[in-house]
Order: C-alpha cells, then structure tokens, then sequence
C-alpha cells in the first residue's frame, strides 16, 4: 500500500464518519497534526500505517449521551 492509498482512505474514512483531522490523528497515532502532516507528503512506517488501518476497521462512532 502506498502512503498516497492510505491518505485516500483516511479521507474516505474522514468523509463517512464526519470525524475531523485532527481528532483522527490522536485517535488512531496520538498526533493531532497526522492528517495535515500526510498531505504534505510525511510518509508513515509500516508499524504506524498498520495502527491507522486497525482504527479505521475497528472504529465505532460514539453514542450521544
């Protein structure tokens, strides 16, 4: 998988779940500047780019209180 495909489903991911960047990236890596970083080029290690993956497949929106 190359950096460029995982951006694109992170931004899939992002679009279905409304979630912002930012809290994405301290969800999935604790790195608020993540999402913005990867737009930029910043290229991930294989170990981060599999955390990013395992939230997105096991992400569960959180329910209105």
């Amino acid at each position: 998988m190359t950096d460029d495909t995982l951006l694109e489903q992170i931004e899939a991911f992002l679009a279905e779940t409304e979630m912002k960047p930012t809290r994405f990236g301290i969800k999935a890596l604790g790195d608020g500047g993540l999402i913005r970083q990867l737009r930029e080029k910043r290229s991930l290690t294989l170990k981060s780019a599999g955390k990013v993956i395992e939230f997105m497949e096991n992400y569960r929106p959180e329910q209105s209180q």
